[in-house]
């Protein structure tokens, strides 16, 4: 594996423990585990709600991550307390070009979302 030592985008993390950069491109990077086993590739852009967003995935070659496998890698990317969304579009919209790929979607401009435990903590 080799690493790639080019400079980061703007709002692309550096490569946390166990994880090497191995690709860098003008809005993202590519990033695999210490094992080989999972891929995250984080870009970040200005989209039509004139906000900017951090897309983050992950995959494996021959299965899907598992739920704290996904947790995990966002947490050490993106950090503990950021929110990230994993957003289910409508069929008609589905692109699919890994089958073992899960997607997340963070704001880097404020929270868009409501607070849908209306205070209380508990859903």
């Amino acid at each position: 594996m080799i690493a790639d030592l080019r400079p980061l985008p703007r709002d692309i993390p550096p490569a946390p423990n166990g994880w090497a950069v191995i690709n860098v491109s003008l809005d993202g990077a590519t990033y695999v585990s210490a094992l080989g086993t999972m891929r995250v590739v984080i870009s970040a852009d200005t989209e039509l709600d004139g906000r900017r967003w951090r897309h983050f995935s992950i995959s494996k070659p021959h299965s899907m991550p598992k739920w704290d496998e996904l947790v995990a890698a966002k947490e050490a990317f993106l950090g503990k307390e950021s929110k990230a969304v994993q957003v289910i579009p409508p069929r008609s919209q589905y692109v699919n070009i890994h089958p073992y790929c899960l997607h997340l979607f963070e704001c880097l401009e404020g929270d868009p979302l409501p607070d849908f435990t209306r205070g209380s903590g508990s859903l």
